[in-house]
């Protein structure tokens, strides 16, 4: 009967719809440049607003898709399919994608970013982070983009 009794006091697993499933929500600002842009892409000044959806899968591996708004120069829409993938046991994360907007008018590629960022959590479900990429140009006049960013995001 004593053997029983420390098994009794033990407190219950948390149940597992409690638990985060790995949906990711992000918002952030950011701004930047295009190093040698063509007269397409002129001005090269670069401020946007970026609202991703991730989910993390397994290894840390999560695909995500971002909406982005830009601001500056003029007024454009962009999508950027890609995938993160967030460092054991750590804040970092790496992350690919590619960029296609409307900067010039229509729908087109434009870039491959690459990059990474930081992630500091508040609680299990909020946090802040801090990002910047860089890449190569899918078009002839892109440039190389050099785009810093910082936001918020939450997981689910």
């Amino acid at each position: 009967m004593l053997l029983v009794l420390p098994g009794v006091a033990r407190p219950a697993d948390p149940p597992p719809e409690s638990r985060p499933v790995g949906l990711i929500v992000s918002a952030d600002l950011g701004g930047g440049g295009q190093l040698g842009t063509g007269s397409a892409y002129d001005p090269p000044g670069i401020f946007e607003l970026e609202v991703g959806v991730a989910y993390e899968t397994f290894f840390g591996i999560a695909p995500q898709l971002s909406m982005v708004l830009g601001m500056a120069p003029g007024a454009s829409f962009a999508i950027r399919p890609g995938l993160e993938w967030f460092l054991p046991e750590t804040p970092f994360y790496l992350r690919a994608a590619v960029d296609a907007s409307t900067q010039v008018g229509y729908l087109a590629w434009r870039w491959m970013l690459l990059g990474g960022g930081a992630a500091i959590r508040v609680n299990d479900v909020l946090g802040f982070l801090v990002e910047g990429d860089s890449g190569f140009p899918l078009s002839s006049g892109a440039g190389v983009p050099l785009i810093v960013r910082a936001g918020a995001f939450a997981r689910f």
